[in-house]
């Protein structure tokens, strides 16, 4: 599958199986604490009610992650506090904890609680969780994005440490370090005097 593929396979794949362990971990988690809160007064946590959450926390995230480049801005901070390695990797799944968990949480916990709740009811709700679902958010991650990124770099064949070139210039792409620098293009192309 050629959409599983390359740099935007390797995406995608980090993309999915990132989300999945979120949206089940969040899932799980407060609709434990929704029935914990509601007591034998309504069955929240039911199988039906884990499956269609996980469903649409899965479809929040992945929609989320594929929009906002969240690894790319936990690596800029982590790159512009000058951190590499281990304090590095914890920054940068930090920032896209920060991120990711934010509106995950806050979405699901609409969807999931606004009917029963209302917006007052359930916005109290998402606040009074958000703190222990971020710790929880940055542990999973922590454990989750090495073995994922291994995973998406043998499923995808691209390897973000070691990237490709674009293409040889044979392809209408100039090398990188080649005549299309801050000159311009290269004479032979349009738009630039001979």
């Amino acid at each position: 599958m050629k959409s599983f593929k390359g740099p935007g396979g390797y995406g995608r794949i980090m993309n999915i199986v990132m989300n999945i362990f979120m949206s089940a971990v969040f899932s799980a988690f407060m609709l434990w604490t929704m029935q914990q809160r509601a007591g034998d007064m309504a069955q929240i946590f039911t199988p039906t009610s884990f499956i269609l959450s996980f469903i649409t926390g899965f479809g929040i995230g992945y929609a989320t992650t594929d929009i906002i480049p969240v690894f790319r801005a936990g690596s800029a901070v982590a790159k512009k506090l000058g951190l590499k390695g281990v304090p590095g990797y914890f920054v940068t799944v930090l920032v896209i904890d920060l991120i990711v968990t934010t509106i995950l949480s806050f979405l699901m916990s609409m969807i999931n609680t606004v009917e029963r709740f209302g917006f007052p009811g359930a916005f109290m709700s998402w606040i009074s969780m958000l703190p222990i679902l971020l710790l929880i958010g940055y542990v999973v991650q922590l454990i989750v994005t090495k073995p994922a990124m291994i995973f998406a770099k043998n499923a995808s064949g691209f390897d973000p440490d070691n990237p490709m070139p674009m293409g040889p210039p044979s392809m209408g792409m100039p090398p990188a370090d080649g005549p299309a620098g801050p000159a311009g293009p290269p004479p032979s192309m349009p738009g630039r005097p001979n």
